[in-house]
């Protein structure tokens, strides 16, 4: 408020210096209003159905359990006072406080609270207080058993010793089941909630047969089963009704158990559980999300999460003849079918669900969606502050419809194989659906990644798997009147910059080949890298040669703040231009900068006065792929690259910073990976780069000696 004020008196004195607007005028023509921050405000989606427009029962003695989220001051000792000052002021009117939790690096304060929805009502009007909802409930899974025996399922390879530990939050691992046996060190939980990390539901199993074994409908059939890329080390946290525990919140929960894998080395975390009820509003980052974030930052882990599921009846009404072709567009129309808690985690990799290649159903039914497409119960972007959100996607099943009817008509063939980890079954394999299940494909690949890289940091981590990311049709290419750009940026709402391959992570081929960098950038600076071009690329002729760029980076965050990331980056490739040049360019794009350069009549170039052979316009653009922390961006070229000059033989990554309210004084640590590729009728580029980056390298080290 002492800044709003101090930019609110330099505002209300108009243009000065000879300038023609005032200092902040942008920022204060964003605002639309200025009220009182009220019960409306304070009063969670689920609360609001709950008491009703009229808070009709809002004197009602029945009890309610809600998570009330406290404002956090941005001082710990603070925090702590007010939750303490809540906690005794709740309890003089017999309310039940189950937990509290609050986290300085996440700026997040909470306490799981069961009043009379009298009490829960007053709640909605006391300033200290952000936001009251109603306990989430995680919806159970429904799996349906196949014919699989123990004999399929035998003797199967189990995890090498040395394998990278994944770990897994979740409802516990059945240990001893035959797709695991072997492969798990440790199932455990943290605190006195359980007493053993033993799954008593059975979707904490099911995902851990998917890290293990990865696709398993494949290798039933074929006899043949790949020998496991990591081990599993499980932190029961869900219940056998697969929720967090009345009396605890999932923040501290989660929190506990990911500090425990932490002190175990574990890297690579699979978190496949959401508030159902969370769905995100706004650009508000959720507080799960938040504290995610700030345990990737703190661990230095690799969080993998689901976008959550939505019930295609909430955004799409009845299912009718049209449902199966056009459901993606109603999708994306749809309010309730955003992500849902953590899902928006800016520093975890997100999962959206997508149709699988599909066995043959029964006669009579048909699968909603076509291979690739998304899930329909699969929920969309974007992110905090537009980021894009979910990043990638991977098989989660999908649903099936009755030919005659319209009507649901389940399948099989539509679902995936997962291990049966239900106590009361005798199935060995299950089929179900849902995106938990396609959250464990990309853990698994993260999971490979580090066993090839075991220094890799989380930032290259996820940076090696996004570069590996290709992306089929669009289910949006039938839709009329839909520009090109539309369907661009709702594709990247639905599946993400597309599915990961677990080769590309790990391998550079003679004809894919990747480069890849760890460092750390100050604030507010532009760092160069140099990448020789493949000789293939400059061939002429009409054949397909390409390039992706990844960024991944783990700056801080605060869950209250509109600018949720610490710093922003971004990167941009050229060609035909001079290191010095370049950095200008980036350095002329800061407001600041521009607004100077206006002001002495100044006229220097600018990032968009180069031209399209100078500038690589990769796709998605900058300003979509900036606003997140994992970024990738996609160029092909269908025929040679022209020489136009004495330095279009090389391109010019430039990877720049922009702080927001990060110390100034603090380095950001990133990784990039680039991937340069050409079709089969060009030569290989392997041998090729490789000798053209250690000729690189030697005329720097000879240049260092010159110098010194």
């Amino acid at each position: 408020m002492t800044e709003f004020m101090r930019r609110l008196d330099v505002y209300s004195k108009g243009p000065q210096n000879g300038n023609k607007t005032a200092t902040y005028e942008t920022f204060f023509d964003n605002i639309a209003n200025v009220r009182p921050y009220g019960r409306k405000d304070r009063m969670g989606v689920s609360l609001a159905l709950r008491l009703g427009e009229t808070e009709k029962d809002s004197a009602s003695s029945d009890e309610l359990t809600v998570d009330v989220e406290v404002w956090h001051p941005g001082d710990q000792k603070k925090a702590d006072g007010w939750i303490s000052a809540l906690d005794a002021a709740l309890k003089k009117f017999d309310a039940k406080i189950h937990d509290s939790f609050s986290s300085l690096a996440a700026g997040v304060s909470l306490m799981r609270v069961t009043a009379s929805a009298k009490v829960v009502s007053q709640l909605l009007n006391v300033d200290l207080i952000a936001k009251v909802e109603l306990l989430s409930v995680e919806a159970s899974n429904h799996l349906r058993p196949s014919d699989v025996t123990i004999d399929q399922v035998t003797d199967l390879p189990i995890s090498p010793n040395d394998a990278p530990v994944v770990g897994l939050i979740d409802s516990g691992v059945r240990a001893e089941h035959p797709l695991l046996r072997g492969c798990v060190v440790e199932t455990t939980t943290i605190g006195d909630v359980f007493s053993d990390g033993v799954d008593r539901h059975g979707h904490g199993t099911n995902v851990a047969s998917i890290l293990i074994r990865g696709s398993i409908e494949s290798q039933l059939a074929s006899g043949e089963w790949d020998t496991p890329p990591c081990q599993i080390l499980s932190v029961r946290v869900l219940d056998s009704d697969n929720r967090i525990p009345h009396s605890r919140l999932p923040q501290s929960e989660i929190t506990n158990a990911v500090a425990y894998l932490a002190a175990q080395g574990v890297k690579v975390i699979n978190v496949s559980l959401g508030d159902e009820d969370g769905v995100m509003v706004g650009d508000r980052a959720p507080t799960l999300a938040a504290v995610l974030d700030s345990l990737a930052q703190k661990f230095g882990v690799v969080f993998v999460v689901p976008t959550g599921n939505v019930a295609p009846a909430d955004y799409a009404g009845p299912f009718d003849e049209n449902f199966r072709d056009d459901y993606p567009s109603r999708m994306l129309e749809g309010p309730v079918s955003g992500l849902i808690d953590p899902a928006p985690s800016a520093l975890s990799l997100t999962v959206g669900g997508t149709v699988p290649a599909l066995r043959a159903p029964a006669l009579g039914r048909i699968p909603i969606g076509k291979p690739g497409w998304p899930s329909p119960f699969s929920r969309v972007g974007p992110g905090v502050n537009g980021a894009i959100k979910p990043e990638v996607s991977a098989p989660a099943g999908t649903l099936g419809l009755e030919i005659d009817s319209n009507n649901p008509g389940d399948d099989d063939a539509f679902m995936v194989a997962v291990a049966d980890g239900r106590r009361t079954g005798s199935a060995i394999v299950s089929y179900g659906r849902g995106t938990s299940f396609a959250a464990p494909h990309v853990a698994r690949a993260c999971a490979m990644v580090q066993d090839a890289y075991p220094e890799a940091s989380a930032n290259l981590i996820r940076a090696l798997v996004l570069q590996s990311v290709t992306s089929g049709a669009s289910p949006l290419d039938g839709v009329q009147n839909v520009t090109a750009a539309v369907r661009e940026s709702e594709t990247l709402r639905l599946t993400g910059y597309g599915s990961v391959s677990e080769q590309r992570s790990v391998l550079s081929g003679d004809r894919d080949t990747v480069l890849f960098a760890e460092e750390r950038i100050p604030l507010d600076s532009v760092h160069l890298y140099t990448i020789p071009i493949p000789a293939s690329f400059f061939i002429s002729g009409r054949a397909k040669r390409g390039i992706t760029v990844s960024l991944c980076f783990d700056p801080p965050v605060r869950a209250r703040r509109m600018d949720y990331l610490g710093s922003r980056m971004q990167f941009e490739l050229l060609r035909g231009v001079t290191p010095e040049t370049t950095v200008d360019l980036l350095l002329a794009e800061d407001k600041e900068a521009r607004k100077a350069r206006k002001h002495l009549k100044q006229t220097l170039p600018t990032l968009s006065s180069l031209s399209s052979r100078q500038r690589i316009q990769m796709k998605p653009s900058r300003t979509a792929r900036s606003a997140g922390a994992n970024q990738v961006g996609k160029f092909v070229w269908k025929s040679g690259l022209p020489v136009f000059n004495e330095n279009s033989s090389e391109f010019v990554l430039a990877i720049q910073n922009v702080n927001r309210w990060d110390s100034p004084t603090r380095k950001q640590p990133y990784a990039i990976a680039v991937r340069l590729w050409v079709g089969d009728d060009l030569p290989p580029v392997y041998a090729d780069l490789r000798t053209k980056i250690r000729t690189m390298k030697a005329q720097a080290a000879a240049r260092a000696q010159v110098r010194s």
